[in-house]
C-alpha cells in the first residue's frame, strides 16, 4: 500500500477482532513515531505500549467513545482493542510537543493502515487514571493514545450536508462526513 492510498482508506476504528497483535509490529509503529518531524528536534515524546489484556480492560474503562453517537456507545466487550500505544510527554514546556504528538500519532495510524490494523486515536480519556494503572513516573504526562487491533468494522465516508458528525445507520454501519476538496481549497488567492 502507497502512503496515499493508506490516507485514503483510513478511517478511526472502534471495533476490534479479538486477535493479538505482535510485538514486533507494535514496535515498528513507535518507530515510525519515532522518526515523526520533531519541534527543533526536542523529541520530547516517548511511548507505553500496552497488550496486557487486563490492563487494556482497566484502561478502556477511561476512555469516552464516540462522542457524536446517540445514546451513549462503546465497543462490546468482543469488540475491544487489543492494544494502545500511549503517547507521553517528558517536556511540557516545549511549546510545540502537541504539533509532534499529532505527527507521530499520523505515522502510527498510517503504519497500522498499511498493516491492516484498525486504529483510534483518543483524547477523551482520564489521564491521570490510566497514568495511575500503568505506573508512569510523575515526569511524564499522558497526552493521547491510540486503539488498535483488527478491523471489524469499515466506516464509509459520506459527503459533508454541513454537520460534522459521524453516525450508524440501521445496519450499525459508522458513516463519517468529510468536507469535499473543492470546499476546503484555495489556489493563487480566496
Amino acid at each position: 500500500m502507497n502512503v496515499y492510498d493508506a490516507i485514503i482508506s483510513r478511517r478511526s476504528i472502534r471495533r476490534f477482532q479479538q486477535k493479538p497483535i505482535s510485538l514486533v509490529l507494535l514496535k515498528k509503529f513507535v518507530n515510525a513515531a519515532r522518526l515523526a518531524p520533531s519541534a527543533a528536534n526536542l523529541q520530547s515524546l516517548e511511548y507505553f505500549i500496552v497488550t496486557d489484556k487486563e490492563l487494556c480492560s482497566m484502561i478502556f474503562e477511561k476512555i469516552g467513545w464516540a462522542g457524536y453517537i446517540t445514546p451513549k456507545w462503546a465497543p462490546g466487550e468482543d469488540e475491544r482493542p487489543v492494544a494502545y500505544i500511549v503517547i507521553l510527554v517528558n517536556d511540557t514546556n516545549n511549546k510545540y510537543y502537541q504539533r509532534d504528538v499529532g505527527l507521530a500519532s499520523e505515522n502510527i495510524v498510517l503504519m497500522a493502515e498499511e498493516e491492516g490494523l484498525g486504529s483510534c486515536i483518543l483524547c477523551n480519556i482520564n489521564k491521570e487514571k490510566i497514568q495511575e494503572i500503568l505506573r508512569i513516573p510523575n515526569e511524564f504526562d499522558v497526552d493521547s493514545l491510540i486503539a488498535l487491533g483488527y478491523k471489524a468494522e469499515y466506516p464509509v465516508v459520506e459527503e459533508f450536508n454541513g454537520s460534522v458528525k459521524y453516525w450508524r445507520d440501521e445496519k450499525d454501519i459508522l458513516h463519517v462526513p468529510k468536507k469535499c476538496l473543492d470546499d476546503i481549497i484555495h489556489i493563487n488567492r480566496f
